[in-house]
């Protein structure tokens, strides 16, 4: 319920949904992460020969991979745009705008000619249709956070927080899933037209995360924060750059794990283990689609272990552990059983899925009200257009020029656990500025960790 302005033009307080804008976070996010999800599977598996027809399959693959890397470019301008709009007029009418530019860019992914048929132009149409889609992104998440914490009662808020986060494993369960069926199919009608069905199908589910999102009111704080006439009127971008520039930065550092880390076990491994072990995909898919129910199963106990223990505390041991299977994960994989391979690829989704559902909750707290939304979505989006896209192409050159040898893709790995480990540890939040005398974000919390 919208706050309202009753006797002696006194603004009655905005009524807290937590259970229905976690709700809508999720379905939202589930929605927009399918149809990424989407698009890095095909990437992986079709688009090198569909829209980049060449003699060598490396190349190809590469070219593919490389308009995956470039939906991360596109990532910060939607967290510049849609964060100042969030910021500035509220949360939830950026969230439907981000909703509906995915969902069609997606459905109109799955209706374009292919190379054979119209030449360099089916390619030229899938980077633009990619980069709405990075454009969509960049806005989405850091969101589908704030309208869930936002909304979310302090003792409640490390699990409601992260209710955006349980979209990517369903995403990818869903993604994967229909990828897995349609997989089956001769590959000459998998090329053709069955690489297209799981994005078609986006454009129902879009209409369904519309409706249900739609029902959720504005952010309480943010409608507070809206109806306080002594508000700066300096964008969100120049708060952020100018009081909070330590936090950007140790904010993208502390996105590393479940951006860059997610894909090097996702896509660069579809990649890898099919193109150097000779994977089947449809073992390696079989695999994938047991991340996102590995991660959902990750996700509840890393909330209550997080508010047990402290999220800042909780964020620094399963960062460390991430760095040390390093070297397990690869020795796994690189045996050539699906198998070890599960075990390798799944250990690692485990405890990157039990950060990544307590960065949702954490990260907001190193920024006020007013810059929140912008701060979250640069930190989260910068994150993936520097490390994210160009992982599986760092990868993939890893993999070319060392060959069958683990301790170069381990290595890999453990630097960007350690990045990780070391922006937990250093990231200033409300709670550290308080301690230091600064000024707080005002966000009602419980301790953080220390």
């Amino acid at each position: 319920m919208h706050a309202n302005t009753g006797q002696a033009g006194v603004a009655t307080p905005v009524r807290h949904q937590p259970v229905r804008a976690a709700a809508a976070a999720f379905f939202g996010t589930m929605i927009e992460w399918y149809d990424f999800y989407c698009y890095a599977t095909a990437a992986a598996l079709v688009f090198g020969d569909v829209f980049f027809a060449t003699r060598d399959p490396f190349m190809g693959t590469l070219a593919s991979l490389g308009t995956f890397a470039i939906g991360f470019f596109a990532r910060p301008v939607g967290a510049l745009v849609f964060g100042h709009l969030g910021d500035k007029v509220g949360r939830k009418r950026s969230l439907i705008i981000t909703l509906m530019l995915m969902g069609v860019a997606t459905t109109l992914i799955g209706l374009l000619p292919s190379y054979h048929s119209v030449g360099v132009v089916a390619a030229v149409l899938l980077v633009v249709l990619r980069l709405l889609q990075g454009v969509a992104v960049g806005g989405e998440w850091g969101g589908a956070v704030l309208i869930a914490a936002e909304h979310a009662p302090p003792k409640w808020r490390t699990f409601l927080a992260s209710a955006p986060q349980y979209g990517s494993p369903i995403g990818l369960i869903l993604a994967t899933g229909v990828f897995r069926m349609v997989s089956d199919l001769p590959k000459e009608d998998f090329l053709s037209w069955g690489w297209r069905l799981p994005f078609l199908v986006s454009g129902v589910l879009v209409l369904i995360a519309f409706l249900i999102r739609r029902g959720v009111d504005e952010s309480p704080e943010m409608e507070a924060r809206l109806r306080d006439t002594r508000r700066t009127q300096v964008a969100p971008l120049g708060l952020v750059l100018r009081e909070r520039k330590r936090a950007l930065l140790l904010g993208i550092g502390l996105c590393l794990l479940g951006i860059s880390g997610f894909y090097f076990v996702t896509t660069l491994m579809i990649t890898y283990t099919t193109t150097y072990l000779k994977i089947t995909r449809s073992q390696i898919l079989d695999v994938i689609t047991w991340a996102g129910v590995v991660e959902l199963i990750s996700f509840p106990i890393a909330s209550w272990l997080a508010t047990r223990f402290g999220e800042r505390r909780f964020l620094v041991w399963v960062t460390a552990l991430a760095t040390l299977w390093s070297v397990p994960m690869m020795m796994l994989i690189l045996t050539g059983d699906i198998g070890n391979i599960a075990i390798g690829i799944l250990g690692a989704i485990f405890l990157i899925g039990a950060y990544y559902a307590v960065l949702a909750p954490y990260l907001p707290r190193a920024f006020p009200v007013e810059m929140r939304y912008t701060g979250i979505s640069l930190s989260f989006q910068l994150c993936g257009a520097i490390f994210g896209g160009t992982t599986p192409l760092v990868g993939l050159w890893v993999a070319n020029h060392y060959g069958l040898n683990w301790p170069p893709m381990a290595l890999m790995f453990a630097i960007i656990g350690g990045v990780n480990f070391l922006c937990a540890v250093y990231l200033p939040t409300e709670e550290r500025d308080a301690a230091l005398g600064r000024q707080a974000a005002p966000m009602a919390t419980q301790p953080a960790g220390r």
